[in-house]
């Protein structure tokens, strides 16, 4: 157990919900209205590290008994031992982590329990695609590669030619910084504007997390917007956190890591290279190898393993609100299953109809911007689904103690 010392010092300060408590200085906007610059919660980041360092050991943890009995014998092809450590250890242990950590540390930050959401998540999909052999081919070469890849908590960067995990330089380090610093700003600047709206800068007819929007609403342009600056938080927190997390990995374990988010609100030329090769990589990365994979051998369908996939996807992400929401009294609704089997079908419309030639020749007469737009309209009708319970019970103000914001309010 660890030294109840320890977790006084550390967690026993809780975050207070008062933005203007971390106020760096004020100034006055005219006669009427007063605005804060604020700084990032210090004790959100005293908690941060250790959350982090938590996630890392139980990944490092598992590495051993993962590489001994699923990755080295996948041509014995996984034995009892090998199944009642996967299915009955290592992923109930992935599960009932974070709920262990939150109840040990008397979390109530919303912020930092999404942190301890990287074990189960990305080391959970890893478990699986050890037992069901499809771990890639260069971390599961030796034991010491298996270990840095299980260890990160995104995705470790191999050097081809070597065969092993890339050194960190410091070059890297510094072009590291200065993307984490320029993201830092960028949500920090975004927040700001839209907490003054409590989230939604047009105004709209329905609750942002009711299942009552009309057709009318749900294609409305205000709807589409609103959604749209949502998701372009959530993609600029996401690269930020990603940056940071795996900064404090290069700095402990000598390792350069992987872009996790490159550019899926500005640059996505389809939903599947939206979902595929430009949001959350390292979750992407963890269902293809870990359940498509599986299901499309298991089954000799594609279809069969993509609808797996985002079911998977739906279930992992009512898991991630259940727990890290468990004190707001949030109401079980199977929303992401709904958002991510609703995505499902437009990969399958992708799939079906985007062959054709006449759609492939107009397609390739649309310059690029727009064809992004089009793509990202495709999903915001329903974004709603993932984004609106996360406004209403408050994990977007939770994360605003992250970053630098202005904020004002009326004398």
């Amino acid at each position: 157990m660890m030294d109840r010392g320890i977790v006084e010092i550390l967690f026993g300060q809780k975050i207070d919900y008062d933005l203007l408590n971390d106020t760096l200085f004020e100034f006055p906007v005219g006669t009427t209205t007063r605005c804060a610059i604020t700084h990032p919660s210090i004790h959100f980041f005293n908690q941060l590290p250790l959350l982090v360092a938590l996630q890392t050991l139980m990944s490092a943890l598992l590495a051993f008994p993962l590489y001994k009995l699923n990755v080295q014998i996948t041509k014995k092809k996984n034995g009892v031992l090998s199944a009642v450590f996967t299915f009955l250890i290592a992923l109930p242990a992935a599960c009932y982590e974070p709920i262990y950590i939150i109840r040990l540390f008397d979390s109530h930050h919303i912020g930092l329990r999404m942190v301890l959401m990287t074990f189960p998540l990305i080391g959970g999909l890893r478990v699986l695609e050890s037992y069901f052999g499809f771990v890639p081919a260069i971390p599961a070469k030796n034991w010491n590669n298996y270990f840095a890849y299980m260890s990160c908590p995104f995705i470790v960067k191999f050097d081809e030619h070597k065969q092993e995990p890339k050194r960190v330089s410091l070059q890297y380090f510094q072009q590291q910084l200065q993307i984490a610093g320029t993201y830092f700003i960028y949500t920090g600047l975004l927040m700001s504007l839209l907490w003054h709206y409590d989230w939604e800068l047009f105004e709209v007819e329905s609750d942002v997390n009711s299942f009552d929007h009309s057709l009318r609403e749900l294609i409305s342009w205000k709807h589409l917007m609103n959604n749209y600056f949502m998701a372009l938080i959530l993609s600029l927190g996401l690269k930020q956190s990603a940056v940071g997390v795996s900064l404090l990995y290069s700095l402990v374990f000598g390792y350069e890591t992987e872009d996790v988010v490159l550019s899926p609100m500005t640059k996505s030329q389809s939903p599947s290279e939206f979902w595929g090769r430009q949001w959350n990589v390292a979750v992407h990365l963890g269902l293809k190898n870990g359940v498509f994979k599986p299901i499309r051998y298991l089954t000799n369908s594609k279809l069969m393993g993509v609808l797996a996939a985002f079911v998977v996807s739906g279930i992992i992400h009512e898991y991630v609100n259940l727990v890290i929401f468990s004190r707001t009294g949030i109401e079980f609704k199977w929303k992401y299953m709904i958002f991510f089997g609703y995505n499902a079908c437009l990969l399958f419309a992708e799939h079906t109809f985007g062959s054709i030639e006449i759609i492939q020749n107009i397609v390739s007469k649309l310059p690029k911007p727009l064809i992004t737009a089009l793509v990202l309209c495709t999903a915001l009708p329903v974004a709603h689904l993932f984004t609106g319970d996360w406004i209403v019970h408050g994990y977007f103000d939770a994360v605003m103690y992250a970053e630098p914001t202005i904020l004002c309010r009326s004398l």
